[in-house]
């Protein structure tokens, strides 16, 4: 499995350099050895276009040290043959700069950020795993299939009601377990690039939007985080979280049981 993380200038050149071989992150997703991570640089805040790929060697928790805090864990990475590229201008600065120069080749904005999303959420890889050399060029030849495809505006809505609401609901009951489980895996995408804590304050009606858009996104890469481990290093059993159509029925069988 892989996950993206950002890093600060200084971890990232460390890392680079193998003066760093172990990163210590807050226990908001299913960690395990042998999965990915993709890490894109932050300077001041922002990202520089440069990403680094590690691969997890181990995993220490904090039940399993004295030095490590609650919710923390210590993991262990190492860069090995082509994973451990240094991509630098391999991707846009911003969803901005995909759109204005989508707009000045003369396609749209909508296509530029349906583009966006969809490297977005793959890392900014190709299908076969080997990262963008030239942005621009993918998206001069990107085919826009979504673009001749009508929208389903019932089922957007529908996503845009019980999205934000499924995720909510899981946030707080992964408090009282140990792991999740998800038979919808592009759930688990959105929950694990949102992190747990984001999800105890609501979202807006443009983020409710952004939120669907990467579920749909993963939906149609075909990707997504199955398994996820809670925010609770202490609790118990799994959690099987719902698809979104056996949430909606449930919700409707609770209601019509209200009613009687």
């Amino acid at each position: 499995m892989e996950h993206i993380l950002k890093v600060k200038k200084r971890e990232f050149e460390a890392l680079l350099n193998g003066e760093l071989t172990f990163i210590i992150y807050k226990v908001d997703r299913l960690y395990t050895t042998g999965d990915r991570l993709i890490l894109f640089e932050l300077d001041n805040g922002k990202e520089t276009g440069r990403s680094l790929t590690v691969r997890i060697t181990f995993i220490c928790h904090s039940e399993d040290s004295d030095g490590i805090k609650d919710d923390y864990c210590a993991v262990s990475v190492k860069r090995s043959g082509k994973n451990t590229r240094t991509n630098s201008g391999n991707k846009p600065s911003s969803e901005a700069e995909a759109i204005e120069y989508a707009l000045s080749i003369g396609r749209s904005e909508d296509c530029a950020k349906r583009f966006y999303n969809y490297y977005a959420m793959s890392g900014w890889k190709m299908k076969n795993g080997i990262p963008l050399a030239d942005w621009k060029a993918a998206l001069r030849n990107w085919k826009d299939f979504s673009a001749s495809k009508p929208q389903n505006t019932e089922e957007t809505a529908q996503l845009e009601l019980l999205l934000p609401l499924l995720l909510k609901k899981t946030a707080d009951l992964a408090k009282q377990k140990k792991d999740l489980t998800f038979k919808d895996p592009a759930i688990g995408t959105v929950l694990s690039f949102y992190g747990f804590e984001r999800f105890e304050y609501p979202f807006n009606a443009f983020e409710v939007k952004e939120m669907v858009k990467k579920y749909q996104t993963s939906k149609n890469l075909g990707t997504g985080c199955p398994n996820m481990r809670s925010p609770n290093p202490y609790g118990k059993g799994t959690l099987q979280v719902p698809t979104i159509e056996e949430y909606s029925q449930l919700l409707k069988r609770k209601k019509e049981t209200q009613t009687k």
